[in-house]
């Protein structure tokens, strides 16, 4: 009997740890989750007020470093959304961004759609109509 009884505490004592261990590394997960949106929402922001900026004063600079800062939304929410049902929104902004790189002057002129799509996704980058914006704006500028 006694030793079944230090057989249990031993084995209740790895569970306790075991499942102390799970609860740190699911917190630190849930955190990094809300460093990478961080990441996507601010990314986002930047990509809009440099479009608004672009659309405002036409200066090519303004553009292209909206275009880093929609790479680097772009990427985030990659990484947000990884392993997840919003892959189609990943390849949405793949997509636009391949446009706004490749065909500069096509993607220039829909600018006004462009600050539209970044706008509700600097508000919120999980915002579906966003996504749904961006499939829209990807059409229209391949066309």
């Amino acid at each position: 009997m006694g030793m079944k009884k230090k057989l249990v505490a031993v084995l209740i004592v790895c569970l306790a740890i075991s499942s102390l261990l799970f609860a740190v590394l699911w917190q630190r997960a849930e955190n990094s989750k809300d460093d990478i949106r961080q990441l996507a929402q601010a990314s986002a922001a930047d990509a809009c007020s440099q479009f608004v900026e672009y659309q405002a004063n036409g200066e090519a600079s303004s553009y292209w470093y909206g275009v880093a800062a929609f790479r680097s939304f772009e990427q985030a929410y990659h990484l947000l959304t990884e392993g997840t049902n919003k892959s189609s929104n990943y390849a949405f902004c793949n997509e636009v961004y391949g446009c706004l790189v490749l065909s500069p002057e096509k993607s220039q002129k829909h600018i006004a759609e462009i600050v539209e799509v970044m706008e509700i996704l600097a508000a919120n980058v999980e915002d579906e109509n966003g996504y749904l914006r961006m499939a829209d704006l990807r059409n229209n500028i391949q066309e």
